[in-house]
């Protein structure tokens, strides 16, 4: 590369790339990263493959792959046999596409007919969402002079999107004159379990009622001759817990970040956050007894104090109802946030720990030494789920995708 082209952005995101790969050396160039660990994504694949048996998976790759960076993970995981993706979007499809990745991509949601061509031209595969999203969609793509791969929904018990399998015959006759459209192709059908991560009796036989339901619908459309190459049912917590061999893929999605469908199951096999949130302390001070800490005055120090600020907050994605409450790791040990957390910091009390300096290492997911703290362990103090812990990490903090120690590549998104 000549000096002409070498732009000021691509020399600083050189010298990044060089620090954070050089772990003794400076990580607090970027004031807050999070980690994207690839070889505990491989490790949970491999779980998640004994699992599944000889069903092929389907691994949902949706919400920057659940804030792991879609284009990446995606990559990865075609290049260790995965074929088969799904996603929300058109947008994220195309992420995708432009991020060779090169296998079959089902978006699970809603996408304006008006890309029909597109949808064709990028071979993706589209949900119908109903029966008339799926005339509207046959309508344009006839005009546009090609053909759309499509999955049909059917509602069986989630209430969101498909064609109602409560009245099956009903049911079947939609999906029958889906496959009869012009412009579509119709390649299979689709439902969503609504409590497959419970283990409470009741939601135990709704899912067994929704599976039963759905395999009711797809058995009287193949009985009209209509051919399915895939009917799938089965997430991560029905693949775990539901598991039916009548389903062609296991769609699995949170599991293979390494967390659970709902924080109080059990799995039947061990897997790995795949990713780690950090910082850097940006300022350590100080503080009297007496002194107030952050917005609202939430928080006054009862005795004499050291205070460290870190420079991440909830516009980061690390959630304001955690403040006063969650912890951070430092140097192996635990520090608790003291105050409100910020749009772009948080403080938390590290007169215990020693050795805390402008630029020490902050661990607000991951593990550090003999402690850990979890997106589940986050999500509990919060209430909610660790879903939305990892999805609500921002685009402004930079994934780091990393394989062992070596840095593959830094992901920024501005």
């Amino acid at each position: 590369m000549d000096n002409e082209t070498f732009s000021f952005a691509q020399l600083s995101h050189a010298i990044v790339y060089n620090a954070l790969n050089a772990r003794e050396s400076h990580p607090w160039l970027r004031r807050a990263w999070a980690e994207i660990r690839l070889e505990r994504l491989e490790e949970n694949l491999t779980q998640l493959r004994r699992l599944a048996g000889d069903t092929q998976i389907c691994c949902v790759v949706k919400a920057n792959a659940y804030g792991h960076d879609d284009g990446s993970i995606a990559y990865f995981l075609s290049q260790r046999g995965i074929s088969f993706f799904a996603v929300s979007n058109v947008e994220e499809a195309i992420t995708l596409r432009m991020s060779n990745v090169l296998g079959e991509i089902l978006i699970l949601g809603h996408t304006p007919y008006e890309y029909a061509a597109d949808l064709a031209k990028l071979d993706i595969i589209q949900t119908a969402v109903s029966e008339e999203y799926a005339e509207k969609l046959s309508q344009r793509a006839v005009k546009e002079g090609v053909k759309v791969k499509v999955h049909m929904a059917v509602d069986t018990g989630m209430g969101r999107i498909g064609v109602n399998a409560a009245d099956v015959d009903a049911a079947v006759c939609s999906v029958c004159r889906c496959a009869s459209l012009e412009g579509i192709e119709l390649d299979g059908i689709f439902t969503h379990f609504a409590v497959a991560d419970s283990t409470a009796p009741d939601d135990i036989a709704y899912t067994e009622h929704q599976k039963e339901l759905f395999f009711a619908v797809a058995q009287k459309v193949r009985s009209r001759g209509v051919s399915l190459r895939h009917c799938h049912c089965l997430n991560s917590a029905g693949g775990t817990f539901a598991y039916d061999k009548r389903s062609t893929l296991v769609r699995f999605g949170i599991m293979l970040y390494g967390l659970t469908p709902d924080r109080g199951l059990t799995l039947p096999c061990a897997l790995s956050p795949v990713m780690d949130l950090k910082a850097a302390v940006s300022y350590v001070k100080p503080v009297r007894k007496g002194t107030s800490i952050s917005y609202g005055r939430t928080f006054t120090a009862d005795h004499d104090m050291v205070v460290a600020t870190v420079p991440i907050g909830y516009a980061d994605g690390y959630p304001r109802s955690l403040s006063n409450r969650a912890h951070v790791l430092i140097n192996g040990m635990k520090a608790p946030i003291v105050g409100r957390v910020c749009m772009d910091q948080l403080m938390v009390d590290v007169t215990h720990i020693p050795d805390v300096k402008e630029g020490s290492t902050v661990t607000l997911i991951g593990r550090d030494g003999d402690e850990c703290i979890t997106a589940d362990d986050l999500a509990k103090i919060a209430d909610t789920i660790g879903y939305e812990i990892v999805c609500g990490i921002s685009k402004r903090v930079p994934r780091v995708i990393m394989e062992g120690d070596k840095v593959i590549t830094v992901r920024e998104y501005y």
